[in-house]
């Protein structure tokens, strides 16, 4: 049992973080300027958060049945942040010169923790995706299974970035040249989740 919560953690977070997003997208552009130890650097500080992001959605999914309006209230915070972030990095993207210039990032590590603690969607996705578990009977709210769960979610987002890193250096030639316009792909990402969630949430 408790081996399941372990596979269930790595799967859940593995398929979350999949799809190209600001996280994936962000450590393939560190490995591309800076270099792979500040990538492994920045997913150690990501996943950490993810770890914390767990414990909180299994807090926060034991109040779903009696206070849904609090995913509400994180769902349309994270859509204003997102939607922030996208004008960002989009400008950022688009105000770049014709040269490509790196951005030397000191501490990945803490890069990491700031990126991941922005990214609040990941609350209400824990949430929901535990309590589906829980509900079917696959999982349990007890604190050695929530730690179990919340190691694998850990070891699934270190897995799926690492992979992200793995792809950027196969293709580094190909993608320095491009690599200012990762900001504009970051900052399209981000618009594009906060719109799909802002009509979700009100239409």
């Amino acid at each position: 049992m408790i081996l399941s919560h372990l596979v269930l953690g790595f799967v859940t977070s593995y398929i979350g973080y999949t799809p190209p997003s600001m996280l994936n997208i962000t450590a393939s552009k560190i490995t591309i300027e800076n270099n792979k130890k500040v990538a492994r650097q920045f997913i150690w500080g990501a996943s950490l958060v993810v770890l914390i992001q767990v414990f909180l959605a299994v807090l926060l999914s034991s109040f779903l049945e009696e206070y849904p309006e609090l995913i509400n209230w994180v769902k349309k915070t994270a859509v204003v942040v997102f939607a922030i972030l996208s004008v960002v990095f989009i400008y950022k993207g688009l105000s770049k010169s014709k040269e490509v210039t790196s951005k030397t990032i000191q501490n990945g590590f803490l890069f990491g923790l700031s990126l991941s603690s922005i990214n609040m969607f990941a609350i209400p996705f824990f949430a929901i995706a535990h309590s589906s578990f829980v509900m079917h009977g696959w999982a349990m709210s007890g604190l050695t299974c929530t730690s179990v769960f919340g190691i694998g979610t850990v070891l699934g987002t270190f897995a799926i970035l690492s992979s992200y890193i793995y792809l950027a250096q196969k293709l580094q030639g190909k993608l320095l040249s491009y690599s200012k316009y990762l900001n504009v792909c970051i900052g399209i990402i981000t618009g594009f989740v906060a719109i799909y969630s802002a009509v979700k949430l009100y239409f």
